[in-house]
């Protein structure tokens, strides 16, 4: 029987290149990388434009990272995957943490432009440089200075302001790192733990990612 076209989803300051690791341990698969918004669109337009370029004529899987799971949450509402895994990510609004949620009404971030937050972003990324990690702070590094800023900072806006709900496909795959600072464990309900894992684990933790991949595949 032949194998569904797996479609993996980028997360924010991401592209192809996050999913390196990944795509050695699968057989069909296309990497959706971002496109430019377009003036006045929301996160919910926008992954309906996103999916336009998933061919339904075949059974299809999702996996997204971080923003790229709440774009395959949102794309599951349009389209009919056979599963949908998340990798550092959230299912619905109530596991993302209470300060991103509560920007929604402060309004910080609008004092932060994409530019800036993909120099804070690179800041943070060379303090994780050490023997061990040096070349995966290098690639995140080179994606951040590839990132649109104005794809960041509308990707931003739209995370907060993200009303996806509680009650839609509860056979989702949560796969989620217990030392992620960004989208903590302790947020997250029914989700694989990677011990230790970050939230780029994707990267650093290829090994335990893959396996809990290929596990949920054949599930």
């Amino acid at each position: 029987m032949a194998t569904s076209k797996i479609y993996l989803i980028p997360g924010l300051g991401a592209d192809r290149r996050m999913y390196e690791p990944q795509t050695r341990i699968l057989e069909r698969y296309e990497v959706l990388e971002h496109q430019k918004p377009l003036p006045g669109e929301n996160i919910k337009t926008y992954a309906q434009r996103l999916s336009a370029r998933i061919d339904t004529s075949e059974p299809f899987i999702l996996i997204g990272t971080s923003l790229g799971g709440i774009l395959s949450m949102e794309i599951a509402r349009i389209l009919k995957p056979e599963k949908v895994i998340l990798i550092s990510s959230v299912k619905h609004r109530g596991e993302l943490p209470l300060w991103i949620r509560i920007m929604k009404y402060l309004r910080l971030h609008k004092l932060l432009s994409g530019k800036r937050f993909i120099d804070f972003s690179k800041s943070n990324i060379r303090l994780l440089i050490t023997k061990r990690d040096t070349r995966v702070a290098k690639l995140l590094l080179d994606m951040h200075e590839d990132a649109d800023p104005h794809f960041v900072e509308w990707a931003i806006n739209e995370v907060i302001h993200w009303d996806g709900s509680a009650d839609h496909r509860p056979d989702v795959v949560h796969i989620h790192g217990t030392k992620d600072r960004l989208f903590p464990f302790s947020n997250v309900k029914n989700a694989i733990a990677i011990t230790g894992g970050s939230h780029v684990m994707g990267c650093t933790q290829p090994a335990d990612v893959n396996e809990a991949i290929l596990k949920a595949l054949r599930s």
